[in-house]
């Protein structure tokens, strides 16, 4: 009888469960797993870094621009507009560098919370004391 499932009216079947093998786990190490999955966080190091070096570049070469350091002679008669392009590109590319940076720390938050919820819908289901 172990395998045949219900029936119920109207053409459904409800399957029975079938017997496994399951990990009996205390409420306290329940709750620290789901605290520590709560927290869980991986930092986006390579954005975050690379985007924290671009915007020091940027502002290393606007600190060259306003203190003179950067000055046009007969072989780069361009020299300042050079120095402000490479600022720049370096400030937007940083910028969008700590952006994606925010972006995948709030992607890596959200499956975290995933597995939290479905930590949850399972405590739900049994009868906890006080």
């Amino acid at each position: 009888m172990s395998g045949t499932p219900i029936k119920v009216s109207q053409g459904i079947e409800i399957l029975r469960p079938k017997s496994d093998q399951a990990y009996p786990v205390p409420c306290n190490e329940w709750d620290v797993l789901r605290n520590q999955i709560e927290e869980l966080t991986t930092d986006p190091w390579l954005f975050q870094n690379s985007g924290a070096l671009l915007l020091g570049a940027a502002v290393a070469t606007v600190i060259s621009i306003w203190t003179g350091a950067v000055a046009p002679s007969l072989a780069t008669p361009n020299a300042v507009v050079i120095a402000w392009a490479v600022s720049a590109v370096c400030c937007l590319t940083g910028s969008a560098c700590i952006y994606f940076a925010y972006k995948e720390r709030s992607v890596h938050r959200s499956k975290a919370s995933m597995v939290v919820t479905q930590m949850k819908l399972i405590e739900r289901r049994f009868e906890r004391g006080a």
